[in-house]
């Protein structure tokens, strides 16, 4: 008998370790939701991967010179510079009449400096008004996907914008301009309307210029 409950006893002690054995080794509840929770974090904290779209023109896109007018860089030039001669004859036409009324000088000197002020200004604001959105260069990307324009707005200063060379309205559904001077750029989406001299401009890629505004 006393054999017996001893042997009973080192059962219970044996079960008794094997099941505190089992769960020491066996994940608990708490465990496995921290460790799901710091997975879910170390998911969270990761930043996609941004995609570039195959149609989007970025910032380090290589451009290519299609077209150049050399006349450009003076053009911009006597617009920028336009309202010097401007101010000086609107100041020295005033002074010219009333020195000829006060005798001073003679009327004849006068209407001479009067019709040079008037003149002068006259020519740059016409001036000013036919090279509005003249076209200096035209680049396109390797891909003949985009088109950059730059041009020279009505104050002298060189602006730059790029289109999609799809939505680029060919020159054969434009109007000609006076004497076919020049052709007009447009784009459906924007007002605005480009002036391209192309028979004293210089064409580097005559394809790709054929590509973009079509031929002539």
């Amino acid at each position: 008998m006393l054999h017996l409950n001893r042997f009973c006893a080192a059962n219970r002690i044996g079960v008794i370790r094997q099941f505190y054995f089992h769960h020491s080794l066996a994940p608990t509840a708490a465990s496995v939701r921290l460790v799901r929770k710091c997975s879910t974090k170390s998911l969270q904290t990761e930043q996609p991967v941004p995609e570039l779209k195959a149609d989007s023109a970025g910032p380090n896109v290589a451009w290519n010179t299609i077209y150049h007018f050399p006349g450009i860089m003076l053009t911009a030039s006597i617009k920028r510079l336009r309202l010097y001669p401007i101010a000086f004859a609107a100041f020295t036409v005033p002074v010219s009449i009333a020195l000829a009324y006060s005798e001073i000088c003679s009327i004849m000197t006068s209407q001479i400096c009067g019709s040079l002020g008037l003149s002068s200004t006259l020519t740059l604001l016409l001036f000013s008004y036919f090279t509005n959105n003249l076209v200096g260069y035209v680049y396109t990307d390797e891909r003949l996907l985009h088109v950059k324009i730059s041009y020279v707005d009505f104050h002298g200063k060189r602006q730059d914008r790029v289109y999609p060379i799809d939505e680029i309205v060919p020159r054969t559904e434009l109007g000609r301009s006076l004497f076919k001077f020049y052709f007009p750029v447009k784009n459906p989406n924007n007002t605005e309307v480009y002036k391209l001299i192309h028979r004293y401009g210089q064409i580097y890629d005559v394809q790709a210029f054929s590509t973009v505004f079509g031929k002539d």
